[in-house]
């Protein structure tokens, strides 16, 4: 599966008249994608449908007409879509108190190195998608926002698939550790990612 500037729309009226019913649609697509880690990590895994959506409300929202900005905004969201042996989640830091959120997310430094997927007792470290303007020699700083990819060899791809299999995503982080299972609808949208070609 690929994304398209053919998938996206510049026409802002016409995708204006159906955005309600387009995110009436989205609601329980995310819903069953999403995963809470603990109290303050929420990790939405993204697909083809999701991306597409994001990058269609990006081109509504700042009215992108040219074709050169809306490729950018493709390519730049393009870099989530899952694989075959990888899958691919924004996490979201939702910390409640507006006043601290620097010395909290100070106090959580590093947290987007401290993420996994446990399968199977076998822990397979998540990889940071930076920013593609971002210079990859210099460690990314802990932001209320971070895009992950999990890739998967043969082997763990195949436990993944297996609904007997058990899978978590895990956080270790010395200020912050916790984990929850990925199972039922959420496990079946997620082995769908892992069938494509």
């Amino acid at each position: 599966m690929t994304l398209t500037v053919q998938d996206i729309t510049t026409d802002h009226q016409a995708y204006a008249a159906g955005r309600a019913e387009a995110r009436k649609r989205m609601i329980p697509v995310r819903a069953e994608r999403r995963v809470r880690v603990g109290d303050i990590l929420v990790f939405e895994f993204e697909n083809q449908a999701t991306l597409r959506y994001q990058v269609q409300e990006m081109v509504y929202t700042e009215r992108l007409t040219d074709p050169a900005d809306v490729e950018h905004e493709v390519e730049v969201y393009g870099r989530l879509m899952p694989t075959s042996h990888s899958l691919t989640a924004t996490m979201f830091i939702e910390l409640r108190n507006t006043e601290s959120v620097r010395d909290e997310l100070r106090h959580l430094a590093g947290l987007q190195n401290a993420l996994s997927l446990e399968i199977d007792g076998e822990t397979v470290a998540a990889e940071e998608i930076r920013g593609p303007d971002e210079d990859l020699n210099v460690p990314s700083e802990t932001v209320s926002v971070h895009m992950f990819r999990f890739p998967l060899n043969d082997e763990q791809r195949d436990k993944f698939r297996d609904p007997a299999v058990t899978v978590e995503l895990a956080v270790d982080h010395e200020a912050y550790s916790d984990s929850t299972a990925i199972k039922g609808a959420t496990r079946r949208s997620l082995i769908a990612d892992l069938s494509l070609r």
